[in-house]
């Protein structure tokens, strides 16, 4: 017992000694740029703002995950460092979608594409890096269908990408779940601004509920109501894929704010409680 203690005191250590200042500041640029360009423009100035908040925040659940699976106490430095990275830049693009979105808020963009853009302008050309922050904000098979992560040779190196794709998929999930239930970030973002208030309290969509029944991701688009888009929130769920990710969303209590924002908005509170039920049964036969 004593030597795994040892073992694992070492291990964090050598993690916090991976120094990531210089890749911080280039985020850092990114965001700064983006804050010029959308000067005195108030919610596109405090979406920024949120970003490079957030963009921390997983760098934090990232250093979590780091510690508590047990997969990556057995790897490089290399291989640490990478994953920081990879929560660090996975929303470098994101500053880029905040200015045209400023141009017209009617288009939607992937930011996974504009940071996988960005960071090979930077020089970056590790695809183990690369290929994660392009397809993190994907549905779940997206880095399987990516062709030069399918030419890359069966072994470590596509293995590591496989596994630094589900860290920043978990991490870039707890975050926001963290967010959202101490910022109230939900009510916040672009979705909400521009739902009728007649839309916000509108049932929830059949291919939401579908969703839910089939454990699947809530598929963009598909979410039209205030109650959708907490059940997109919600399905989250299904796509997580470390137990330190599990044990996290339980001890901090990440669903229990969504559930209640559920039961106020949907007019059908009894399917609206099914949801809440459903989703808090699968995250508990998780962690047992």
């Amino acid at each position: 017992m004593e030597s795994r203690k040892k073992l694992r005191l070492f291990f964090i250590m050598k993690l916090r000694k991976i120094d990531i200042k210089t890749e911080q500041n280039q985020l850092y640029s990114a965001f700064y740029n983006c804050m010029d360009k959308v000067k005195g423009k108030a919610f596109f100035e405090n979406f920024a703002n949120e970003k490079i908040k957030h963009s921390m925040q997983v760098v934090g659940a990232g250093n979590y995950l780091l510690k508590n699976e047990a997969y990556f106490h057995n790897q490089s430095e290399e291989v640490l460092k990478l994953g920081k990275l990879v929560c660090l830049f996975h929303d470098i693009g994101r500053f880029k979608e905040i200015y045209l979105l400023s141009q017209d808020s009617n288009k939607r963009y992937n930011h996974g594409h504009f940071s996988y853009e960005i960071l090979k302008n930077l020089g970056y050309s590790d695809l183990r890096l690369l290929l994660p922050v392009k397809r993190h904000g994907e549905l779940a098979d997206a880095l399987d269908k990516d062709e030069e992560y399918q030419h890359m040779p069966d072994g470590v190196a596509k293995e590591e990408t496989q596994k630094l794709y589900e860290l920043v998929k978990d991490a870039d999930k707890i975050a926001n779940l963290y967010l959202i239930k101490y910022d109230n970030r939900i009510f916040k973002d672009l979705f909400f601004e521009n739902l009728t208030d007649k839309d916000k309290y509108a049932p929830i969509s059949e291919k939401v509920m579908q969703a839910v029944k089939e454990h699947t991701l809530v598929k963009s688009g598909d979410d039209k109501s205030f109650s959708d888009r907490v059940i997109q929130i919600l399905c989250f769920v299904f796509e997580i894929y470390y137990h330190s990710s599990y044990e996290f969303i339980l001890r901090h209590k990440l669903f229990d704010n969504l559930c209640e924002y559920l039961l106020e908005y949907s007019p059908d509170k009894a399917q609206a409680q099914y949801v809440c039920n459903h989703i808090q049964n699968y995250l508990q036969s998780k962690v047992l």
